[in-house]
């Protein structure tokens, strides 16, 4: 028994290892361009471990992208602790996303790369249904059960790959203020929410945003260094 878990635990660390020399090599090469070799070369292993831990470089792309998803809400959580409700937590959380993802081309790249091939993780999945469950209960929404939940989440997702090719494709003519409002318009359409009480939940939302200490130049390999996380209040 000593032995087996001797060995899941050495497993869990080659993991490991896979994932933060991946994270090193997708944010500053690229996913597309990141071959089997240089990840091998990277982590000094040999070819076989990549595949006896993941189904392939697809496989390492959505965990990576699922913790994106979730450090994103974490981010601002850590920031702004219990300052404002969870909808305009959300709705602060979506400009700080499309913000740095206009201005990171690092970050931006591996998004539009994965995009082409998106298969969302299951904890991508887990990650945008709890952003929705904490509006829901929120603001009191009914008539949302799990059933409708589960349609929403992936067409959620589908949206901001959408937007992300859309605001790429043609950069001139959208801002990250544009991407992250409309975002936010979607999100809280499909809970049934009154347009007019949208444009308040994104009008305090951007002027709340305005005045938090973030700056994307310290943001590197899908992270933050936590001594520029500054907490306000």
């Amino acid at each position: 028994m000593e032995i087996r878990m001797v060995k899941l635990k050495a497993g869990e660390k080659k993991k490991n290892l896979i994932i933060d020399v991946c994270k090193k090599l997708f944010y500053r090469k690229g996913y597309a361009n990141t071959t089997y070799d240089d990840i091998c070369k990277k982590a000094d292993i040999p070819p076989g471990s990549i595949t006896y831990h993941f189904r392939g470089k697809r496989d390492i792309a959505a965990v990576i992208d699922a913790e994106y998803e979730a450090q994103n809400k974490i981010y601002i959580e850590k920031m702004c602790g219990k300052a404002y409700d969870k909808t305009t937590l959300m709705a602060i959380e979506n400009f700080h996303m499309w913000k740095r993802n206009f201005e990171d081309d690092n970050l931006r790249r591996f998004l539009l790369d994965i995009s082409t091939e998106r298969l969302p993780s299951f904890s991508a999945l887990d990650t945008v249904k709890y952003y929705y469950q904490c509006v829901i209960d929120d603001q009191g929404i009914e008539g949302i059960d799990d059933r409708e939940l589960n349609l929403l989440v992936p067409a959620q997702l589908g949206m901001s790959d959408a937007l992300l090719l859309a605001t790429a494709n043609d950069p001139d003519e959208y801002t990250w203020e544009d991407a992250a409002e409309f975002g936010i318009r979607f999100f809280l359409r499909q809970l049934g929410m009154h347009d007019d009480k949208i444009k308040g939940i994104i009008q305090e939302g951007k002027t709340i945003f305005d005045t938090l200490p973030i700056d994307n130049r310290y943001y590197i390999d899908f992270a933050y260094d936590d001594k520029y996380v500054k907490k306000i209040g």
